[in-house]
Order: C-alpha cells, then sequence, then structure tokens
C-alpha cells in the first residue's frame, strides 16, 4: 500500500496536467479530438517510453555526477547562493535556458539525421495531436539525450540543481505545448512556446516542415533561423503525410529498427559495389 501511495504521487505531476489539459481540449480545440482508442495507445507507448529513465535512471544519474567529478563541476560555474523564492526561481530559469538550448540542437538532429527521424517519428506520426501525444516517443530516444544533452551540460556548466521542481516544469510545459487547443501566445510566441507554435512543428503541411523545435524558449528557434510565426488561426493538421498512425505497441517498439538495417544493408550492397573489380 505504501509503495502505492509512492508511486501514485510521483505520477501526479504527469496525471494532472493530462486531466486538467484534456478536459480544456475537449471544449476549445484546435483540430479533431483524440479517440478513446488513440488515448489507450499513447499512454501505453508513453509508460514504455517512462520505463527507461525508471529503469536505469540510477545509472543515467551516476555516469553525469561521473562527467560533472571530471572537471569538478563544469568549466562555467553557474551556481549560486539562493536564500528566496526569486533566487530559487532564477536558479530554476538558468537550469531551463540551457537545457532548451542543447535540446533544441537534439531536436534538430532528429529531423535532419535519418537515423535519429527513424527514431523520432513515432512521436509525428500522431493525426490528432493533444496532451496525451506528449510522451508518446520512443524508448530510445531517453538513452540519446544523454550524450546530447546531460553530458555536454554537465561537462560545460556548474547549474544549480533542483531535479524535483525541474522535473514538474518540464512535464507540464511540455503536456501544455501538446495540447489540442486553439490558443496562441500572439507575439510572445517568439519567447515562450504555446501549443499553437509547437503545432506547427507537428504540421503535415510541407510550408511548416522542420520548424519551431525549442520546446520552452522559441528565441532559439528565431536565432538560428528555424521559427515560424503562426497567423492567428493557423491551426493545421498533424502527423506525417502519406504515412498512417500505428496500431500496436509493438509497432512502436520496434519502429526505428527496420530503417536502420535498410541502411545498413544499403551501406553493405554500396561497399560490395565499390569493392568489386570491373569485368
Amino acid at each position: 500500500m505504501k509503495f502505492l501511495m509512492i508511486a501514485l504521487i510521483g505520477l501526479a505531476p504527469i496525471a494532472i496536467p493530462f486531466v486538467i489539459l484534456g478536459l480544456l481540449e475537449r471544449r476549445y480545440p484546435a483540430g479533431p479530438l483524440k479517440s478513446a482508442r488513440g488515448w489507450i495507445f499513447n499512454i501505453k507507448v508513453s509508460l514504455l517510453y517512462l520505463a527507461v529513465p525508471t529503469l536505469l535512471g540510477g545509472l543515467m544519474a551516476a555516469l553525469i555526477l561521473k562527467v560533472r567529478g571530471i572537471n569538478r563541476g563544469g568549466l562555467i560555474n553557474l551556481d549560486f547562493a539562493r536564500t528566496g523564492f526569486w533566487s530559487e526561481a532564477a536558479a530554476v530559469l538558468i537550469f531551463l535556458l540551457i537545457w532548451d538550448f542543447f535540446y533544441y540542437w537534439w531536436h534538430r538532429a532528429q529531423h535532419e539525421v535519418k537515423a535519429l527521424w527513424a527514431l523520432h517519428k513515432l512521436h509525428h506520426l500522431d493525426e490528432t495531436l493533444g496532451v496525451s501525444s506528449q510522451m508518446r516517443v520512443h524508448w530510445l530516444e531517453e538513452i540519446g539525450r544523454i550524450p546530447f544533452i546531460f553530458i555536454p551540460m554537465a561537462l560545460i556548466f556548474n547549474l544549480p540543481m533542483h531535479a524535483g521542481i525541474i522535473a514538474v516544469v518540464l512535464t507540464a510545459w511540455t503536456a501544455f505545448i501538446h495540447a489540442n487547443l486553439r490558443l496562441g501566445l500572439g507575439r510572445m510566441s517568439r519567447v515562450i512556446a504555446g501549443p499553437q507554435v509547437h503545432r506547427i512543428h507537428h504540421s503535415n503541411l510541407p510550408r511548416h516542415f522542420d520548424q519551431n523545435y525549442a520546446a520552452l524558449f522559441p528565441f532559439y528557434d528565431v536565432i538560428f533561423r528555424t521559427y515560424y510565426h503562426p497567423a492567428a488561426d493557423e491551426y493545421p493538421p498533424t502527423g506525417i503525410a502519406g504515412e498512417p498512425d500505428l496500431r500496436t505497441v509493438s509497432q512502436a517498439f520496434v519502429l526505428p529498427f527496420p530503417a536502420w538495417l535498410a541502411a545498413f544493408r544499403n551501406r553493405l550492397d554500396s561497399a560490395d559495389e565499390v569493392n568489386t573489380p570491373a569485368a
């Protein structure tokens, strides 16, 4: 019973935004509502994704701490004495600003590198984007974030750590930006991510491809020229044109492997053609 209570408390930061935003989606939808079957599928895939940090969380944390110890906590010290609410809030903001910079480049690589796209496309196949799409992510992605995001952050920066608060903020905010809500933030969309700007990222219309990568701060997209500012009533359809969504969790589990195998075979065939002497 005690273990169940701990588990429920741990899931609360995920469950509460799901419930609140799920209800708001039904009142102010930006696109088609997800069916009960779609919700169940996304929740199953999300639980599979969450199993990785749950099972490997200790190992991942130990690795990051080991990296931090290599250069005594980081080349740039951004940790500072915190004595009140505003200094604590500033510490969280600093962490999130740096995290989103590295996330921007990891996310962009997932779209521009074929091998990573084969992994990431599970997230984009969702034809009815909504709050349940938030962690509809392949289980290998969390492992990929370690060398692309967390290890570089640990090597370069000594950051103030508020793991619990940061986890809650990231979970709630990424749920918010994936919500199927007719909600734009106007000019603030260049500074703070919202549902409309992130829906552009999931659009299946060619004019929206490879735009709006940042999860929290779209000014990174502005700086690196990948920002698309939506019109006031621009809420495009989502998914991947010409590719139907998956139907089973087993399909989601193995999704990238056939593409990786095909790419490996093509490389072997190309090498054989180069090495085959002319007749």
